[in-house]
């Protein structure tokens, strides 16, 4: 494996991960679960409360948590360096490149990054009923044409109002652009439900820890949104996650294995607002340009990554993943899945934790913290000797992740 020419010990690095419990219809509120999760964070990372001096957030309304409350409620004394990022899942490799620049740039010595998220609280995304204004965007008759997000004109007006809904045209549009059988493409997106799904039953956080999933009950599942079944989608749950990134050296406090961050990219062009956008491209989530950056500033190419944890918001966007960062030629991702899977054993195990689809919906940043877990060698579904971990989101935003 080629090492890194970015990793040294002065490259900020992850030192403490921290999260709640993930569930349905869990008792406390938002900003409780995200100060569980940032406690839990700072006590891995082996620093005081007072240490930490920067924090990070997505925006609202995607997070309802504001800063403010994350300082009063831990108790902080000052923050010499605060930041959030928008768009929701586009935010996971912002929200690390902040905190990591804050750290080179001398603003801040610990940073804490926060996600917290209470759908049976504050609404579900999905929700079509709803309206696109339920979590904090376009409220008024006028605005469903012209969103906070960007231009929906193309979607909301039409019904398009969920996720299930929106990714399906993605989905049918793979299918059409190269040629694939729609019982093969139905098995490949299963073989990804299927076998996250036996990560997560080995995952003691995961919310289908006691649920297993064969390909018969994926097949035999209600079709939400054609082609997509029951078992495509992500789940729905409360929960929180936090990270602490330092520019500590190899080894913590608590003497764990530091983490450092390689790379992390982000990217915004016309029209590629995620969900209701629909760009040249529309089966181009992530622009290539953007993966060279990601891989060119690491000193890496995709054959070098060990793991990977791919954001998940349907079975299809691993499938996509895989193309998308390199691991495999484009159009081919079905049947790669088909003939090597995503599992253990597999040339690429992808999203270990059970992912969005069973472990729990975080934005992505639950596949962070398992790619921490990972190359610390704690996972629950530890692949060996792995060194480098690509965690990757939609539409340009992605952290590689180095020992």
């Amino acid at each position: 494996m080629a090492r890194p020419v970015s990793a040294s010990r002065t490259r900020p690095r992850i030192v403490g991960i921290g999260q709640t419990a993930f569930g349905r219809g869990l008792p406390d509120t938002p900003s409780a679960l995200a100060i569980d999760a940032s406690l839990a964070a700072i006590a891995d990372a082996g620093v005081e409360v007072g240490d930490i001096d920067g924090v990070c957030r997505f925006t609202s309304p995607f997070e309802s948590v504001a800063i403010p409350d994350i300082v009063r409620g831990l108790g902080l004394t000052e923050l010499s360096f605060f930041a959030e990022s928008p768009l929701g899942g586009e935010a996971l490799g912002a929200v690390v490149a902040h905190a990591a620049h804050a750290i080179g740039a001398g603003q801040a010595r610990n940073v804490l990054v926060y996600r917290s998220l209470s759908q049976s609280r504050l609404g579900r995304f999905g929700r079509a009923d709803e309206g696109p204004g339920a979590h904090g965007g376009a409220t008024a008759a006028e605005d469903v044409v012209v969103g906070e997000a960007g231009n929906n004109s193309f979607s909301w007006p039409y019904g398009l109002l969920s996720p299930g809904n929106l990714f399906a045209l993605t989905v049918n549009r793979y299918r059409h652009e190269f040629g694939v059988p729609a019982d093969r493409l139905a098995e490949a997106m299963g073989t990804v439900a299927v076998q996250q799904r036996a990560y997560a039953n080995r995952n003691p956080r995961a919310i289908m820890r006691d649920r297993p999933l064969t390909m018969e009950q994926y097949l035999a599942s209600r079709v939400i949104s054609s082609p997509l079944r029951l078992f495509d989608l992500c789940l729905e749950n409360d929960g929180a996650v936090a990270f602490v990134l330092s520019a500590s050296g190899d080894r913590t406090a608590t003497g764990r294995r530091g983490v450092a961050v390689l790379s992390a990219t982000q990217s915004l062009s016309p029209y590629s607002e995620p969900m209701g956008i629909y760009t040249e491209d529309p089966l181009e989530p992530f622009p290539s340009a953007v993966r060279d950056r990601l891989y060119g500033r690491a000193g890496l190419t995709p054959e070098d990554v060990d793991v990977a944890e791919l954001y998940d918001a349907t079975s299809f966007m691993t499938l996509r993943g895989l193309e998308t960062y390199g691991f495999v030629p484009h159009g081919s991702g079905w049947r790669h899945l088909l003939e090597q899977g995503v599992g253990p054993d597999a040339p690429l195990p992808v999203n270990t934790h059970g992912g969005h689809l069973s472990e729990g919906y975080l934005h992505g940043m639950n596949a962070l913290l398992e790619g921490v877990r990972q190359l610390r060698g704690e996972s629950v579904n530890q692949i060996r000797a792995a060194e480098i971990a690509l965690v990757g989101a939609p539409s340009g935003s992605a952290v590689l992740l180095g020992v």
